[in-house]
C-alpha cells in the first residue's frame, strides 16, 4: 500500500469517527497517538510503549500521562480529537480591567505583589500583562551618551595613559574602584 493510499484509507475511516480530522496533515500526528494508545491497551505498560516508540519513529516518545490521557479518551470517545470548549476566555475582561488600573498607577510593581492585591493567581497577572496588554519586563541600563567634545577627551586620555604605561611604577599607582563596560556601540555596563 502506498502512502497516497493510506492517506486516503485513512480519512475515510476517521472522516466517520472524527470529522475534524480529514486531510493528510492530521495522519502522522494523529495515528502515532493513536497507535500509542493502542499499543498501551495491549501491554498496559507506559515503558514498554515508550520503548517501541522509539524504535519505531526513532525520535523521543511523548510524556506517559498523555499516553495514558489519549488511551482513555479513545476508550471513552473512539477519537482523539479536542472536546469542544466552553468558548469562555480564560480571564474575564473585568479582572483584565483591573490588572490593568493597577499596572497603569504603579507600572513598577512586581506581578507578586500585584497578584497578592487583587487576589489573583500569579500566572493570571503574568499571562494577561503579557499577552492581553502587551507589556514585558525590562530593566532599565544606564548609558552615557557621547558629545562631540568627549572624543577628543577620550583620544587625549588613552594617548597619556598609553605614554605613562611606559613608566613601569604607573600601574602600581593605578586604583579602579568601579568596573564598567564599553561598548562600540556606546553602551555602558557598569557593575558595582
Amino acid at each position: 500500500m502506498t502512502h497516497a493510499q493510506i492517506h486516503k484509507s485513512f480519512n475515510r475511516a476517521t472522516a466517520s469517527l472524527c470529522p475534524n480530522l480529514t486531510g493528510t496533515s492530521y495522519c502522522r500526528f494523529y495515528c502515532s497517538r493513536v497507535n500509542l494508545a493502542l499499543e498501551f491497551n495491549k501491554c498496559h505498560s507506559v515503558i514498554t510503549v515508550e520503548r517501541r516508540f522509539r524504535q519505531r519513529y526513532n525520535q523521543e516518545p511523548p510524556n506517559a500521562n498523555n499516553i495514558r490521557r489519549w488511551h482513555r479518551m479513545f476508550e471513552e470517545t473512539g477519537c482523539l480529537c479536542k472536546g469542544k470548549t466552553s468558548g469562555r476566555p480564560r480571564v474575564s475582561a473585568e479582572n483584565v480591567e483591573r490588572i490593568r488600573r493597577r499596572y497603569e498607577r504603579s507600572p513598577r510593581k512586581s506581578t507578586r505583589e500585584g497578584c497578592r492585591q487583587l487576589q489573583m493567581p500569579q500566572k493570571t497577572v503574568k499571562r494577561v500583562l503579557r499577552k492581553r496588554l502587551k507589556m514585558k519586563p525590562y530593566v532599565i541600563q544606564l548609558v552615557q551618551q557621547l558629545e562631540q567634545e568627549d572624543y577628543s577627551k577620550r583620544m587625549n586620555y588613552a594617548t597619556f595613559m598609553q605614554e605613562s604605561m611606559e613608566d613601569e611604577t604607573m600601574a602600581d599607582r593605578l586604583i579602579f574602584s568601579d568596573e564598567s563596560t564599553f561598548h562600540i556601540s556606546g553602551k555602558v555596563n557598569r557593575y558595582n
